[in-house]
């Protein structure tokens, strides 16, 4: 399963959400979702992809490739 497709069923478990409605191009301002979604979606993230992810740096992404991005460079 690619990054993007894990990625897309941590955000629709977490918001409620449809995969659907996400792709590469989606803004992360888009997404339905909380500060308390952003969280949990970070832990499932981290879990998933044994990462640890920089808040930091997450606030700086703009799209849904941008966090894709990040996943795969924090993963080798």
């Amino acid at each position: 399963m690619s990054t993007l497709d894990q990625l897309k069923k941590i955000i629709a478990k977490v918001t409620h959400g449809a995969e659907g409605d996400i792709a590469l191009s989606t803004p992360l301002k888009d997404i339905k979702a909380d500060s308390l979604h952003w969280v949990q979606i970070i832990i499932a993230v981290e879990g998933a992809f044994n990462i640890e992810v920089d808040v930091d740096a997450m606030k700086k992404f703009v799209t849904i490739n941008d966090f894709v991005q990040y996943i795969e460079k924090a993963g080798k």
